[in-house]
């Protein structure tokens, strides 16, 4: 077989069936469980006994006959012999009869009960036969076109259609303009316009906890929170800082870091714990020869349960240095050296996920709190508790469904919640608010307040004290934009349906738009459908439109002056931009685009990305992706590691209609890597 389409299959299958594992199985659980009852594992399996009373013949044990040994509970679904001892929930008792074990075992065991004792038929009998399938879909395809481009076989899906992301839709409905004049294959997507209505549904958070737990056993054998809790103990870099931390950390420099860039006094620094970690201090550590942690500040994360430091996020305090990631999430070190491609010796460090906790919920879970900050940076966390308000941080611009429990558990949903989130030029902070906002709503928190600086005195809070060097003055304007507070309420179904059925948004993506801005964009969406047809336009070209959302209505009106064909033939932002600007005085803020980039590309992991986003602008990159082999793209990385000079265009095909001055000038313009995403986590962290 083709070294290239095995690569194809490879990547396709490990996608999709992590889709299938984390998002489809889980979904449809519920009905799972709901159909697993003792009276019918007893009629499906034959078991002797009676049902009326859950008592059974155990069919585990040799020489099993006693009819009441074997017990099932339907409330908790799970079942018990007292002969044997053989216990656990349905869905293991379907394991157990059916032989079912490897690493699948517990997902395979859904897919049987979903196949046998629901109405459902997933057309897979276990996550092998979806594999296989699969595979088999991708081969057909293949043996038909011989194309060994991994976008044409993105249509190639055997899950509902809801569990495309937006980019896979773009590019399936690419696809099928471009096989419109070829023979037909077989597609599993229906056209946007025939998409259900959206419904916001309210979401059992026990039950979603559970269900998280359950998935972090099966891949890891423990979940996520015990894990990281083992680690820590276990550290020798968590034992270095504690036990040595008046030897470790640089006060002198610390007391200046934190005056100059949060003003934070060096006490409370101190009393959170902070360490600013000098480069000639490294010689003291376990692992003298452990480099990672040189000129950064480290905010120590804490155990809600215990009060023991989990880990560090360290923050890089010169940006200038070269090849340093801005953040780290630190737990301990590697024990073994790793070699690079280039030849070089390091030590690695263990990372660990701050989704799991809540900065400074340790010292606040005691409290009897009403109101509730959280903020994206534990800086921000740390300069609002100072000045007495009950502030958290999430450490990052996610707010999981753990945290959002962590919540629950110790103030209720009573509590009112301040989304203090960065008002960043990029929007993500105000996005990612009203994406926290939605799913607490679905989780049943209903006191949930949108709160924003003035973005003219800074992103977050202390960026506005660093301005101000006057608490006083900065708790005036805290207390006045919580009085200005978005008391979020989310949009009726009815408009979710509505936007959804513009073509501009997926599910997902609706739930990032402020309630407040839906009705505008329906209409704006609504508008543009009586000129342009979505189902025939580039992925880029969506995007394009969803930027373009946030005009004023008579910069609409000039991109809509423009014909259908210009607008279309625009593959570019930038030029589309360039001519609303040629037509009016307007100021568009170039950098928004930055904000999805990694949702765009295709070709460039996210590593690479970081590297990247330090040489080239945003279109350099969009082009590196688009006209350069992965080969090429790992050329280009190689050389910005090793700070080497090199001509881009050097490996980029020319083209006259880009290859312009204004371009390569451009592909030198060094950006800052604040919004991106560190190498370790899963989100952002700015502080």
């Amino acid at each position: 077989m083709n070294r290239s389409i095995d690569s194809i299959i490879a990547k396709k299958v490990s996608h999709d069936v992590g889709i299938l594992i984390f998002q489809y199985l889980n979904d449809i659980e519920p009905l799972i469980q709901q159909s697993l009852t003792a009276e019918k594992l007893k009629g499906f399996y034959g078991l002797k006994g009676k049902y009326s009373k859950g008592r059974f013949v155990c069919p585990f044990h040799h020489g099993a006959d006693n009819p009441t040994s074997l017990s099932m509970n339907d409330n908790k679904r799970c079942f018990h012999c007292n002969a044997c001892g053989k216990s656990g929930t349905y869905l293991e008792f379907i394991m157990y009869m059916q032989n079912i074990s490897g690493r699948n075992s517990y997902n395979d065991a859904k897919i049987f009960a979903a196949n046998h004792f629901t109405k459902l038929n997933l057309g897979f009998n276990s996550i092998a036969d979806f594999e296989q399938k699969l595979k088999d879909k991708i081969l057909e395809r293949y043996r038909k076109t011989n194309s060994l481009r991994y976008t044409d076989y993105y249509d190639i899906w055997l899950l509902p259609e809801r569990y495309f992301s937006s980019k896979e839709q773009s590019q399936v409905r690419q696809y099928q303009e471009e096989q419109q004049t070829k023979p037909s294959l077989e597609v599993s997507l229906s056209n946007s316009t025939n998409k259900p209505g959206f419904i916001l549904e309210s979401l059992d958070l026990e039950m979603t906890i559970r269900h998280l737990k359950a998935q972090n056993i099966i891949v890891n054998g423990i979940t996520d929170y015990d894990e990281a809790v083992q680690f820590a103990k276990n550290s020798k870099l968590i034992k270095d800082f504690i036990q040595n931390a008046d030897k470790l950390n640089s006060v002198d420099k610390l007391t200046d870091y934190m005056s100059k860039k949060y003003n934070i006094d060096i006490d409370t620094a101190l009393k959170y714990g902070l360490i600013y970690f000098d480069k000639s201090s490294q010689h003291q550590l376990y692992y003298s020869d452990f480099f990672m942690l040189n000129n950064r500040v480290l905010f120590p994360v804490r155990d809600h349960e215990t009060g023991i430091v989990v880990g560090y996020q360290c923050r890089r305090t010169d940006l200038s240095a070269p090849r340093h990631y801005k953040y780290l999430n630190i737990t301990d070190y590697q024990d073994n050296l790793i070699t690079n491609e280039n030849g070089t010796t390091y030590r690695d460090f263990v990372p660990f996920k701050v989704g799991n906790f809540l900065f400074n919920l340790y010292e606040l879970k005691g409290k009897c709190i009403n109101t509730l900050w959280i903020t994206e940076g534990i800086a921000d966390a740390i300069k609002l508790s100072s000045m007495g308000y009950d502030a958290v941080s999430l450490g990052q611009a996610n707010l999981t469904d753990y945290q959002i429990y962590l919540i629950d558990k110790y103030f209720g949903k009573d509590v009112t919640l301040n989304l203090f989130f960065d008002n960043d030029d990029h929007k993500i902070g105000q996005n990612k608010s009203i994406a926290a906002a939605y799913r607490l709503w679905q989780f049943g928190f209903r006191n949930i307040r949108i709160i924003n600086t003035f973005k003219e005195m800074g992103k977050d809070i202390t960026d506005c004290s660093v301005k101000l060097r006057d608490d006083d003055m900065l708790r005036l304007f805290i207390n006045h934009w919580e009085e200005q507070a978005y008391s979020f309420a989310p949009a009726s179904n009815e408009d979710l349906s509505a936007l959804l059925k513009t073509g501009l948004y997926s599910e997902s993506e609706i739930l990032f738009i402020d309630p407040r801005d839906v009705e505008r964009i329906i209409s704006f969406g609504e508008m543009l459908n009586k000129y342009l047809d979505f189902k025939n336009m580039t992925y880029q070209q969506l995007k394009l439109l969803k930027k373009l959302c946030s005009f004023k209505e008579d910069e609409i009106k000039i991109l809509l002056s423009l014909s259908t064909k210009d607008f279309l033939d625009v593959q570019n932002t930038n030029e589309t931009e360039a001519a609303i600007k040629e037509n009016s005085n307007t100021n568009i803020d170039s950098t928004q685009e930055e904000g999805n980039v990694e949702g765009s590309l295709i070709n460039i992991s996210k590593a690479q990305l970081f590297h990247l986003k330090k040489r080239f602008d945003i279109g350099i990159i969009k082009k590196i992706d688009n006209e350069c082999s992965k080969k090429q793209i790992a050329a280009i990385v190689g050389n910005i590691i090793r700070n080497k000079d090199f001509d881009v265009w050097d490996y980029i095909p020319k083209n006259e209609s880009h290859y312009s001055s204004t371009s390569i000038a451009s592909s030198t313009n060094i950006l800052d890597d604040g919004n991106f995403t560190p190498v370790y986590d899963d989100v952002s962290i700015p502080f």
